[in-house]
């Protein structure tokens, strides 16, 4: 009973930390920017995990608290209109044995707006999800986009009694009432997805309390990740390609997409190439409205793989190549005897605020290697730039906002829970200077318990890359749990999760291996596991356990989920012990 409650009190620990969902700057200056994050974190006692808003402010010495953490678990998704007067958020509420969804909006320390959807019975319910969830202000702050399912007819048996009409009684109306279609089958985005079947764009002007579902989106195409245009007179959205059939979109970045456009008027354009078939993400527009980039690879293949980087002028709608599937050598602004390879982009969402004040460089994070980086990459130059917010292939750094120079990032590792920072770009009066930036925290710094005894180590195991990280005690030969990362086109990260941290806390190493076909280290690497699944990639993990005999000469646990959990049985097969 005694180690039961060890154990117990060991995930007590390592689930209590909060994990960041999203932040944006609300304003910010030279001398002191102000931050609004929102969090989530486990309840145990409730079984619950709550989500919670916290606002603070820093000089860029020392941060302060402006008001106590805030409970928003029934807020589905939210925005900041551009100027920050105003705050739309869509709240879920139980009334009854119905789950309403509201819109509200505030300005002025107050509820200026609130709208009841499920009365108003325009649409059915808005999409919040990572995949198709948007929620955007116009640039005039007077309208509201975002997705929601598409309203069906109601439906019942075809033997229903119907009320009859009489004298004190207005005639019932059944004329959007389809008999007999109440149990159809629809084929909805599947995996996490399960009733989104389908997504329209709609518009909330707030100023004449109208609802638009926005017309002319062709019936095989389904919208998702909208973004107003610079005029505000319509949006840029992707939109899946659904026929013959819709193919899942969780962990399945190769799914046929475009980029497209479509007025209020109804007038809509693919912006994307149509000469091959693709898979795009993120559009995301320059401060001043003249350029657009998104993320973009072929259609089909590995679940996720190496993209290229897109530009797009808005004035005459010519697209270029920013950064190539190539790998690169990039000076490392960290080290400078030191060079530092590049290893292409991947599917990491390329933040809503992205771009630096001269409006033709971007912020945005990936995977590299087993860890994720931050880089400044020039739109016109085409120059990629390392921003030495921690030791290349050491931690991991994700940018979440940026505003006036100013970057927002969220840092962890395995053995040091998430802490949010941020980071002013000095510049010249000629050019940014990526080598001397600053770093100021504006969360608290959260460690686990006998920390210092614990080892990070990255390891250039296989192929001369940095494939393998080990955490665990040190000077320790404690059991070794190997842990091959699912996908399998995905990777294993330097970066906090309770789970692991759990493992090691109660005694055990973890080792994770990037094998052939895991993302992070090019687009070859991804591609050389097609054909061979079930071979390079267990090879892989037998070979870098096998190529250190601190690994190999100790218990092994073989532990992992989807294609982890595959691998793990085909190691136990053909290399028993």
């Amino acid at each position: 009973m005694a180690q039961l409650d060890t154990i117990v009190a060991a995930y007590r620990v390592t689930a209590q930390y909060p994990e960041l969902i999203s932040a944006r700057i609300l304003n910010c200056s030279q001398a002191s920017v102000s931050v609004h994050s929102v969090w989530i974190q486990k309840v145990l006692e409730r079984q619950a995990v709550i989500r919670f808003r916290q606002t603070v402010f820093s000089d860029y010495k020392t941060y302060t608290s402006t008001s106590p953490p805030t409970d928003i678990t029934n807020e589905l998704i939210s925005a900041h209109s551009k100027s920050s007067k105003y705050f739309c958020v869509v709240r879920e509420v139980k009334s009854g044995n119905e789950i309403k969804q509201f819109l509200e909006v505030w300005a002025d320390f107050s509820l200026v707006k609130n709208y009841d959807l499920s009365a108003l019975d325009v649409h059915g319910k808005i999409y919040a999800d990572g995949e198709f969830g948007t929620l955007d202000w116009s640039p005039d702050e007077t309208k509201i986009v975002y997705i929601a399912e598409k309203k069906v007819p109601k439906s019942e048996p075809f033997y229903k009694q119907k009320p009859k009409a009489t004298a004190d009684k207005d005639v019932v109306d059944n004329s959007e009432t389809v008999p007999g279609k109440e149990y159809d089958w629809s084929q909805d985005w599947g995996e996490q997805l399960v009733g989104k079947i389908t997504p329209v764009l709609v518009v909330f002007d707030i100023k004449t309390d109208t609802i638009d579902v926005l017309s002319n989106i062709p019936n095989d195409v389904n919208p998702a990740t909208a973004v107003w245009t610079p005029d505000g007179k319509g949006v840029v959205a992707i939109g899946h390609i659904i026929t013959p059939r819709k193919l899942g979109l969780i962990y399945c970045a190769n799914s046929p997409s475009i980029v497209f456009s479509l007025t209020l008027d109804g007038q809509y354009d693919v912006l994307s190439s149509n000469s091959e078939q693709l898979c795009v993400r993120y559009p995301r527009f320059n401060l001043n409205g003249t350029k657009l980039v998104w993320l973009e690879r072929l259609a089909g293949g590995p679940h996720s793989s190496c993209f290229k980087l897109m530009s797009c002028n808005w004035s005459t709608k010519k697209i270029t190549t920013v950064v190539d599937f190539d790998n690169q050598i990039l000076p490392n602004t960290f080290d400078c005897n030191e060079q530092l390879p590049f290893y292409g982009l991947y599917d990491q969402a390329i933040p809503k605020n992205c771009w630096l004040n001269d409006d033709k460089t971007i912020v945005l994070s990936t995977p590299q290697g087993g860890s994720i980086h931050t880089f400044a990459i020039d739109t016109e130059s085409k120059d990629i730039r390392y921003l030495p917010i921690t030791k290349p292939f050491h931690e991991s750094v994700s940018v979440i906002d940026v505003c006036n120079d100013v970057l927002v990032c969220y840092k962890s590792s395995l053995n040091k829970p998430g802490q949010l920072f941020v980071i002013k770009i000095l510049s010249t009066t000629r050019a940014y200077d990526f080598t001397n930036i600053s770093i100021h925290a504006i969360s608290p710094s959260r460690s686990l318990p006998d920390s210092d005894n614990f080892v990070v180590e990255h390891g250039y195991t296989l192929y001369n890359k940095p494939t393998t990280i080990f955490y665990g005690p040190k000077n320790n030969n404690c059991p070794l749990i190997i842990w091959p990362h699912g996908g399998p086109h995905l990777s294993s990260s330097d970066f906090f999760r309770a789970d692991i941290a759990f493992f090691v806390q109660i005694g055990f190493a973890v080792l994770f291996i990037n094998y052939r076909g895991s993302t992070g280290l090019g687009k070859d690497y991804v591609e050389s596991l097609l054909g061979n699944i079930g071979d390079a990639d267990v090879k892989d993990v037998y070979n870098a356990v096998q190529s250190n005999p601190l690994w190999s000469n100790r218990k092994l646990v073989l532990f992992g989920g989807s294609h982890g959990g595959f691998l793990v049985t085909h190691l136990s097969g053909q290399y028993p012990i």
